[in-house]
């Protein structure tokens, strides 16, 4: 149907697959801190890469659940066995592993929503929004519990459209995969029954089919508790620790709370205006003019949820992302169809359309090319730098040291942390190289050493470009190694 078109979809998607594959590789790190320790070291207790003490402290209350932690698990087990232990190559694959299930995911909503548009140029917009509206490729690689599970429930939805000749068995593999996205990340409820109630008012799918639905949500959930089983050690219901923790203990609102209005400001302001008064106008007209969609069924409730609940943070919506170019696509050739397509044609038309594509182009190429934390290339220079024992030094914080707990993930079994109160009663190290990390360039320490600057955060030359001493206000890791002095 592309082609017929004339839409080169092909160059499209291998241009998509490109910049995800290059996201994927230069967008090193996390966006939020759970992205790492609520999985990565999640995955770590169990592949023995550090203690329970250090995990955050949901892993006490049992209250996350193990499917991601069980995938990282089983990459690293994987790429092990062939040799490759790299912390940073693993991962990378699952950045890639992530990117792919976005990149599947694209392609069945593709599928889904394509026919119903018309225009040739309109269609080609859809194509490009789905894979390079800027925050797209940088969300796709993010294997957090908010890109993972959205992801995976817009298979499920696209793969329940996609059926020709819909069958029973095909309400009990829609309600399969949507309760993996459920047991992902459990706020996916709210999309799920909004899913389920648009097949029961709108759809009418009848009772055995909304039965047979919810035997696959129930089906998944149960895979879920197994897998926690095998993480915990013990049988434990994560979603309702969860629940009480956060909702009956008010754990959450622990964490500062928001008006409701949260969402709606932060988009506006994070999501590089003017563009961003596209992505909200979008999405509430989409909701008024099609009340009846199943976008509009499964989105409202989520979205509900998130404005009433106190504790708010711009990444527990990012579900709706791969909902977007689709409502923004709909809602602009709804407006076109009332005002014609010659519109399209028109040289002001013309004029916002390529401001709008060079804006969103320049967003995209700094986030390709821009890691999502500057200290992993940090860790990945002491790593590959040294393989010998390592005594890593401060007098104040360490740089492995992230949201109240440690990172291990990145370090070799053979790097030993030491707190000192002053850098002049540092002794020297037999068949250990000592470290030490400040936050100021220009090392002093004993005399019967000589500190080799061996990372910063910035490279020297940055330092000729100090106007109004910025850099004295910004952070910046210097890591020295302390060489033996020849009179030693």
């Amino acid at each position: 149907m592309l082609n017929e078109k004339g839409i080169s979809a092909r160059r499209i998607y291998l241009a998509g697959a490109l910049v995800f594959f290059l996201t994927a590789w230069f967008s090193v790190g996390y966006n939020h801190f759970d992205e790492h320790f609520q999985v990565i070291e999640f995955a770590g207790l169990k592949l023995g890469l550090t203690e329970k003490a250090n995990l955050p402290w949901e892993y006490s209350c049992k209250m996350r659940p193990a499917v991601q932690p069980l995938v990282v698990y089983s990459v690293y087990k994987t790429v092990a066995a062939v040799g490759i232990t790299n912390p940073f190559t693993i991962a990378f694959i699952i950045r890639l592993l992530s990117a792919l299930l976005t990149f599947c995911s694209i392609h069945m909503v593709i599928r889904w929503c394509a026919p119903k548009i018309n225009d040739r140029t309109m269609l080609y917009g859809f194509l490009l929004l789905s894979f390079f509206l800027w925050f797209i490729p940088y969300n796709s690689v993010r294997f957090s519990s908010e890109t993972v599970a959205g992801r995976i429930f817009l298979i499920g939805v696209a793969w329940f459209f996609l059926r020709k000749n819909l069958r029973a068995r095909d309400y009990l593999v829609t309600g399969l995969i949507l309760g993996i996205a459920f047991i992902t990340r459990y706020q996916v409820a709210f999309m799920v029954i909004g899913f389920a109630a648009w097949l029961a008012v709108i759809r009418k799918a009848g009772l055995r089919n909304l039965l047979l639905f919810c035997a696959g949500i129930l089906a998944a959930a149960g895979l879920g508790v197994l897998i926690d089983r095998w993480y915990y050690d013990e049988w434990v219901l994560t979603s309702w620790n969860y629940f009480q923790q956060n909702i009956l203990f008010h754990k959450a609102a622990d964490f500062g709370i928001s008006p409701w209005w949260y969402y709606i400001e932060q988009t506006l302001i994070n999501a590089f205006p003017p563009l961003s008064i596209v992505y909200i106008l979008a999405v509430f007209i989409y909701f008024f003019r099609f009340p009846k969609d199943v976008i509009t069924w499964t989105l409202v409730p989520f979205l509900a949820i998130h404005f009433l609940i106190p504790h708010k943070e711009i990444r527990f919506i990012f579900p709706v992302i791969g909902f977007l170019p689709v409502m923004i696509i709909m809602t602009t050739d709804l407006f076109l169809q009332k005002k014609g397509y010659e519109l399209l044609h028109r040289r002001f038309t013309k004029v916002l359309v390529r401001l709008f594509w060079y804006l969103n182009m320049i967003m995209l190429v700094v986030l390709i090319f821009r890691p999502a934390d500057d200290q992993i290339a940090l860790y990945k220079k002491v790593w590959d730098t040294y393989s010998t024992p390592v005594k890593f030094c401060f007098t104040g914080d360490s740089p492995y040291h992230r949201a109240k707990v440690d990172i291990h993930f990145y370090t070799r079994g053979n790097l030993t942390f030491t707190h000192v109160d002053s850098l002049q009663s540092l002794l020297p190290a037999k068949d250990t190289v000592t470290l030490v990390v400040t936050t100021k360039a220009g090392l002093r320490v004993a005399d019967q050493f000589t500190p080799q600057l061996i990372y910063s955060t910035y490279p020297p030359w940055v330092s000729n470009f100090n106007f109004n001493h910025w850099m004295e206000r910004t952070s910046f890791w210097y890591i020295y190694e302390l060489k033996t002095t020849a009179k030693q």
